[in-house]
């Protein structure tokens, strides 16, 4: 009985070992990065920005801000092996608003 319980023991801590490990691996894989946005008039602009952005596989969050002046930020967090910096400044540009790396 002792062998039972000490091989149940040892099989959950090995899963829970390799659960810990994966949603790490996962996390390290996704960057974050602040795009400049331009043409941005009012508070409305960034949840066009946000929606354009967030249409593209592989980004996980975005948040955004109008500045004034026609400019603002978009914040994105992103899997680097679906999605690419250009397809982000893309997007943005398609829906009307032209970004760049923020640097």
């Amino acid at each position: 009985m002792r062998n039972v319980f000490f091989i149940l023991t040892l099989s959950v801590s090995l899963f829970a070992g390799m659960l810990a490990t994966s949603t790490a691996a996962l996390a390290a894989e996704l960057k974050t990065i602040t795009l400049s946005v331009d043409k941005m008039t009012c508070n409305m602009c960034p949840i066009t920005v946000k929606k354009a952005l967030r249409k593209l596989d592989g980004v996980s969050e975005v948040s955004a801000k109008y500045e004034g002046d026609g400019i603002g930020w978009a914040m994105v967090t992103y899997d680097p092996a679906k999605v690419k910096i250009e397809d982000l400044t893309f997007a943005t540009e398609q829906a009307g608003y032209p970004s760049r790396l923020k640097q």
